[in-house]
């Protein structure tokens, strides 16, 4: 499965303790499995910050 997340950053090592504690479901990185969701995302954040928007993609595999 491919899931990803909208950012202004390349997150190659994801880890929870960067997130804010407040976010609407706690702490967390936050996944989705639509690109065009994790696009919009990152969109939003890149203008808020004035950077440009990063789209990063995972492949979760099930054990």
């Amino acid at each position: 499965m491919i899931v990803y997340h909208g950012s202004n950053d390349e997150v190659k090592n994801p880890e929870i303790t960067h997130s804010k504690a407040f976010l609407d479901f706690g702490r967390g990185f936050y996944v989705t499995t639509f690109q065009k969701q994790a696009e919009q995302w990152a969109l939003r954040k890149a203008i808020r910050q004035g950077k440009d928007p990063v789209v990063n993609a995972y492949t979760l595999q099930r054990k």
